[in-house]
């Protein structure tokens, strides 16, 4: 049970960041290439997205093997992820309309 959770957290991450790396790294004839600066920031949005699912993931083990977890930090985590995912998706969406 606790794989079928740790395989349902790499699908949901797939799901969000797995499109866009292919993005970036395609030819100039299929979609138009991304500022640099656009570029450079939503990698390290990505990083830090990356950090807090694994926090979250960490969370999830723990409350799997009845460990003590604080529920508040739970809820920032995913507050925060959120505020990141949306700010990535609009520095995305701004960067194809634009260029």
């Amino acid at each position: 049970m606790k794989l079928r959770k740790k395989v349902k957290g790499k699908i949901y991450f797939t799901k969000y960041y797995k499109e866009s790396k292919k993005r970036i790294g395609l030819s100039t004839t299929t979609t138009m290439p991304l500022v640099t600066d656009d570029e450079t920031e939503l990698r390290e949005l990505q990083n830090k997205i990356k950090e807090i699912n694994l926090v979250l993931l960490d969370f999830q083990f723990k409350k799997a093997t009845r460990q003590p977890i604080k529920p508040h930090e739970v809820k920032i985590a995913k507050k925060e992820r959120a505020r990141l995912i949306t700010q990535y998706w609009k520095i995305y969406r701004e960067s194809i309309l634009y260029t």
